[in-house]
């Protein structure tokens, strides 16, 4: 049996137990009286099992290739949880973070300044070094999703990259992968285009790198910059609320609906009235950018004071744009399960499906149309839109009749 000492917002939470049959289970310190890790992980005596585990730590490290990359990178099996996280749970996403047993915890800071071309290299070996992983130089970071990524310190002075977990990564670089040009322009655009839309979304910044590689700059929506030192604010993604995997994240794969989300807001939430239109806003946002992969790991819970709310909105990207790419959604509309077949009855039995009138919905729909349409069009004018990413995603908008 082997453990890890975890803890939350930097108060000692508890211990994830490996027991000797490579399950895991995660056990709260006696006296404990801070927020619960999870909504799936109550503050209780007894150890919440491995099913639970999996989701909520498990929902921590990367998905697909980039875990496999992880993995060969540090020597450690792709399917083993416990150990990725021994090795790169010093600094995830939220307040949580993971150390060895009997391992003191790191108070004085390390980073490496990163010029230009260092970034370059970072970003351009993310294939094979996810997440900047250099277990040699301390590097432990760990980030979920698929796509490839490096978090980073950015401030007045420029980028830096930590060595420890005693500092806080502030932003994450997206770079363009080759498998699918424009992703960068098009993200980019998507964002912007929400903000202007009114929606809550993560600041994003457009760069290109020494040797011209595109790149998304993306600041943490978990970290409060205003502070000094920086602080982590704790968040979790819908999966992991609802003790759900990773890799069940579709709801055709036991991942969670919108009326699963509708219900974590109301149960979880302290002003559900609240969450929920901005829930549905960002459900009509991402049809209309043609986003079909806007799954349960998409949209999460940001906790700060008190209860959490709904967090603001990231990897918004219109897929619809790549050929090749399903239109299947990820979470059905209304019983529509193909981006094509969404129309205002889809929206209207959405509705009904998950508890709120039919006079909201036509409402709420309409007005976040419009208010997109009037952004897409300022954003991109019409003699703009040919042959751009962001002129086909506003032309797709612009097309839109409910």
């Amino acid at each position: 049996m082997s453990k890890l000492i975890v803890e939350l917002a930097g108060r000692r939470a508890g211990r994830l137990i490996r027991k000797d049959d490579g399950n895991v289970q995660f056990r709260y310190d006696d006296g404990y009286a801070g927020p619960p890790l999870s909504y799936a992980m109550p503050v209780q005596t007894e150890a919440h099992p491995h099913a639970i585990c999996r989701a909520v730590f498990g929902g921590l490290l990367p998905e697909g290739d980039g875990r496999e990359a992880l993995a060969r990178a540090l020597g450690v099996s792709p399917g083993n949880d416990y150990g990725l996280l021994a090795e790169v749970g010093g600094d995830c996403a939220g307040a949580i973070t993971l150390r060895r047993s009997g391992a003191a915890r790191v108070e004085q800071p390390r980073l490496r300044a990163l010029g230009a071309d260092d970034v370059d290299a970072l970003l351009r070996a993310l294939p094979q070094r996810p997440l900047g992983a250099a277990p040699k130089e301390g590097v432990r970071l760990s980030l979920a999703g698929a796509q490839p990524k490096l978090p980073v310190v950015m401030d007045d002075d420029g980028m830096a990259l930590p060595l420890d977990g005693a500092t806080p990564t502030t932003h994450i670089l997206k770079p363009e992968p080759a498998t699918h040009p424009g992703l960068v322009d098009n993200e980019g655009f998507c964002m912007g285009l929400a903000r202007a839309a009114g929606l809550r979304v993560a600041g994003t910044l457009k760069i290109r790198t020494a040797s011209g590689l595109p790149c998304l700059v993306v600041e943490r929506y978990d970290r409060d910059l205003t502070t000094d030192p920086i602080r982590r604010l704790h968040q979790e993604d819908a999966c992991q609320a609802l003790g759900i995997p990773s890799d069940r994240k579709y709801q055709t794969e036991g991942g969670p609906g919108v009326r699963e989300l509708a219900d974590l807001l109301r149960d979880a939430t302290a002003v559900p009235a609240q969450e929920l239109p901005r829930l549905w806003e960002a459900l009509v946002f991402n049809w209309l950018i043609g986003n079909c992969d806007a799954h349960g790991k998409n949209f999460s819970l940001l906790y700060d004071a008190g209860p959490p709310t709904l967090a603001p909105l990231y990897d918004l990207v219109s897929t619809v744009a790549y050929d090749g790419l399903t239109t299947r959604l990820a979470m059905s509309l209304g019983g529509a399960t193909d981006v094509a077949d969404v129309d205002l009855g889809a929206w209207t039995r959405l509705a009904a499906d998950i508890g709120v009138s039919e006079r909201f919905a036509r409402r709420s729909t309409a007005a976040v149309v419009a208010r997109v349409k009037a952004a897409a069009a300022e954003l991109v004018p019409q003699p703009k839109r040919s042959g751009t990413v962001a002129g086909r995603i506003a032309e797709r908008i612009a097309a839109i009749v409910l």
